[in-house]
């Protein structure tokens, strides 16, 4: 039997999507494995629906509108495993996603490893996984955080999830996990995940395009002089050349 994992999840007024994550956790759920679901303010307050009650093995806390980088520390300090996975309210788990990241977290604890998602465009790819830069994060973050699994402890030397940006906290985390932690960023060539991308419903797509680039920029701005110099790094370089406004004084 491969390690324990607790799978958190945070959600604020997204209880649409309650009964499918219900059904998806579990038929993912393993029989060592334990969920934290934070109810993060939700207007209507989250009840637990009927498939995740009666469980000493899921959790269910309401500290109010904390934000989701209190949230998510909140649910990894009250996790019972020294595993973590990361699932959003509107995404789902492969039946087999918390094995296969269990497995490899038991080779290579000091990692952040993330899966691919049915939507990504296929790649040729060596081996079951690869790794990824932190520079390569300069160019675009091609992870999804709700693939994410890792072990408590990068979590725990990286200091947490940020609390004081608005948006971009995976991102922030994964930089500071690397560059302060000293973890690697993996990612398994399996698709294991499914994300929900309609712009409708997903909450991150309505972020205002200003308030993402301005926090993406803060956060680029806050590691850089921490990261090697790099091919990924040259790239983005010329590429913000590339798409930085004209000078349009006369």
């Amino acid at each position: 039997m491969s390690n324990p994992i607790t799978l958190i999840t945070t959600v604020r007024n997204g209880d649409i999507f309650l009964e499918r994550f219900a059904q998806n956790i579990m038929a993912s759920l393993r029989p060592q494995d334990h969920i934290i679901i934070v109810d993060d303010g939700s207007k209507v307050p989250i009840s637990l629906p009927i498939p995740l009650q009666n469980n000493d093995r899921i959790s269910l806390l309401s500290p109010g509108p904390i934000g989701r980088g209190a949230a998510l520390n909140l649910a990894i300090e009250n996790a019972p495993t020294n595993l973590i996975a990361i699932q959003d309210i509107d995404d789902l788990s492969h039946p087999d996603r918390l094995d296969r990241q269990s497995e490899f977290l038991s080779r290579k604890p000091n990692t952040l490893v993330f899966a691919r998602a049915t939507s990504d465009p296929w790649q040729a790819r060596l081996g079951s996984s690869h790794k990824i830069p932190e520079a390569r994060l300069y160019l675009g973050n091609p992870l999804h955080h709700s693939s994410l699994a890792l072990h408590r402890d990068v979590w725990k030397r990286a200091g947490g999830y940020s609390t004081d940006i608005p948006c971009c906290i995976d991102l922030e985390f994964y930089l500071r996990a690397c560059l302060v932690a000293g973890a690697t960023i993996w990612r398994l060539n399996e698709v294991l995940v499914e994300r929900n991308l309609d712009p409708q419903t997903r909450y991150f797509a309505s972020i205002p395009a200003k308030t993402y680039q301005t926090a993406r920029q803060q956060v680029l701005d806050r590691y850089h002089a921490q990261v090697s110099p790099s091919f990924w790094l040259a790239l983005a370089q010329i590429r913000n050349r590339l798409t930085r406004p004209k000078d349009t004084a006369p």
